[in-house]
């Protein structure tokens, strides 16, 4: 009798183990997929809307885990290979490429596993019914633009940007990559790409906003890491990149400052190497000796 009742106290003890790990296991793999869901959270949030990719909310309802594996892993082979769904997407979304992830099994697993934490119940009808019309989030959008939209914010997102003004956390100023094409610009750096039109090609303000706040270029995210723009600097950048998209008078692409100087600069040079050149002794000292020695034979 007593050995059966030991007995029993080891299997409630080993199921109550079991229970326990299975927990700890399921609370570290949701870490682990909120932890690699970072490095997705500038282009695509979960039930946040879009930005410049889609809303992730109940993806695993629209398409095939695999497939979305697949896509995570490398978004491009798969437009290659002609994959419709993969290629509507990428025309959607402006043919904004993703980057590839080299993501093991079990972090694809938790990253999936995360984002369907945040899976709805509802019906489809159910979830138009709770969603904002596109009128209303149309008119939220311009609000809030209106209040951000200010002469403060674009002198000061212009400064910030071309590094008149320096960053609170000491970042890199953004035109030693980047170059914006608009009125009274500073010609900027080339490594990178030309963000003139960056607010209309990212799907507005919220894409602008995404790639500032959380970087998706490793480049820029290291450049960043530790540098990190603050809430207000983060606002002022978006109005400049905004206005330089929006601008009523564009320039065209003009020659680079050191060029222009240049230009200045050799004009300037030739200009004096003729006028030295035009007071130059045409003829030797000895000549004019010679000459007047001659007058006397």
């Amino acid at each position: 009798m007593k050995l059966i009742t030991s007995l029993n106290h080891k299997k409630v003890s080993v199921t109550i183990y079991l229970v326990v790990l299975l927990f700890v296991f399921s609370n570290a793999v949701a870490q682990d997929g909120e932890k690699l869901f970072q490095q997705c959270r500038a282009c695509h949030t979960i039930g946040g809307g879009k930005l410049l990719g889609p809303d992730l909310l109940d993806v695993s309802k629209r398409r095939d885990v695999s497939w979305i594996k697949n896509f995570i892993k490398s978004s491009q082979r798969m437009i290659k290979a002609g994959d419709p769904d993969a290629v509507a997407l990428f025309e959607e979304f402006n043919k904004l490429p993703m980057m590839d992830y080299n993501f093991s099994d079990p972090e694809l697993d938790a990253l999936v596993k995360y984002i369907d934490s945040f899976s709805t119940n509802e019906s489809e009808k159910e979830n138009e019914e709770h969603a904002l019309s596109d009128s209303t989030a149309a008119a939220q959008a311009t609000e809030y633009l209106a209040s951000i939209y200010t002469e403060e914010n674009l002198i000061k997102g212009q400064e910030l940007f071309e590094g008149k003004r320096a960053f609170k956390n000491g970042g890199p100023s953004c035109i030693s990559c980047h170059h914006v094409n608009s009125d009274n610009a500073v010609q900027g750096g080339l490594l990178a790409a030309d963000l003139t039109k960056s607010f209309s090609r990212n799907g507005g303000l919220a894409g602008i906003k995404g790639i500032i706040d959380h970087p998706p270029f490793p480049a820029m995210k290291n450049a960043y890491e530790e540098a990190v723009l603050t809430k207000d600097e983060s606002v002022k950048i978006q109005v400049y990149l905004m206005h330089a998209d929006k601008a009523d008078v564009m320039v065209e692409a003009a020659p680079t400052d050191f060029i222009k100087n240049g230009v200045k600069g050799m004009f300037i040079l030739l200009v004096l190497i003729a006028l030295v050149w035009f007071k130059r002794k045409k003829r030797s000292v000895n000549y004019q000796i010679m000459k007047r020695q001659s007058k006397f034979h």
